[in-house]
């Protein structure tokens, strides 16, 4: 049983990874120093409240996306907070 639940939170971490199929840009950091992320709101909303609560309250744009603006976040930050 423990293997299941490894195999399965292992599948759930490569959702992070995977660009295919999201619906959710997170901008990162001010430009010169930032980044985009990709990902799943099922991923983010379940794993932090601070995002149940901010894709709770923003609109798709016209792909069904929605988009998160972080500049008061550093990407070193925000790559440790995504894990």
């Amino acid at each position: 049983m423990a293997k299941f639940f490894e195999k399965l939170s292992n599948d759930c971490l490569e959702l992070l990874y995977d660009k295919e199929d999201f619906n959710v840009i997170i901008n990162v950091g001010v430009s010169p120093n930032n980044k985009i992320f990709q990902a799943h709101t099922n991923i983010l909303r379940y794993r932090s409240l601070y995002f149940h609560n901010e894709l709770a309250n923003i609109s798709k744009d016209k792909n069904n996306i929605k988009t998160i603006n972080l500049k008061h976040v550093s990407i070193q930050q925000f790559e440790i907070i995504i894990r």
